[in-house]
């Protein structure tokens, strides 16, 4: 199976202008926060990507086997308030894409799940880069969802260009569901 090149994925980012590295797991993440994101941080060799400023904190990649390899894609949005066992942590971050095409162009997408779908819907950017991309497996393929400590924006990619090409749309997604997180109140730190 081939292994997903993350050093690969860095360059393609930085030629994008995001500001990032290959992580280090004992030294980028937490203690208190390593037994929670071991799951979607630590799944292949060459660790996961540090983004240092925006609206992603860490993408981690996991090899899977269907039908072919590809990879799943995890990227995580940090967060004290999120817990995966809050039911309104999910009323308020899971969203999934639909859509319609006809000849290949979208003639209807919307979101559905909780608050973020209804923001996702109105954003007239984030629908102007989903058509531009909506045949890319990377783009159809996303969905968001609240696990503890972050929220993360799930797809798969075959490899890394794929990815970055995809990341426009992403870091979208990532920008709305932090300013949602920012005017919301999800409860105490469930601090460890």
């Amino acid at each position: 199976m081939p292994v997903f090149q993350l050093d690969a994925l860095v360059d393609k980012l930085s030629c994008l202008g995001v500001n990032c590295r290959i992580g280090n797991f004992k030294s980028d993440i937490s203690p208190a926060r390593a037994p929670y994101f071991e799951r979607w941080l630590s799944n292949i060799r060459g660790g996961f990507v540090k983004i240092a400023d925006g609206n992603i904190d860490y993408i981690g990649v996991e090899d899977v086997m269907r039908l072919g390899p590809f990879f799943n894609i995890y990227c995580l949005i940090e967060n004290d308030h999120i817990a995966e066992n809050d039911d309104n942590a999910h009323s308020l971050l899971e969203a999934v894409p639909y859509y319609r095409l006809r000849g290949g162009k979208v003639i209807k997408m919307g979101w559905s799940g909780g608050v973020l779908a209804g923001v996702l819907e109105k954003d007239k950017e984030l629908y102007e880069q989903f058509a531009r991309k909506v045949m890319d497996e990377e783009v159809r393929k996303i969905s968001v969802r609240p696990v503890n400590f972050a929220c993360v924006i799930e797809t798969r990619a075959w490899e890394p260009a794929g990815l970055a090409s995809a990341f426009g749309v992403i870091d979208r997604i990532a920008f709305n569901a932090k300013e949602l997180l920012k005017q919301v109140h999800l409860g105490e730190d469930i601090g460890i």
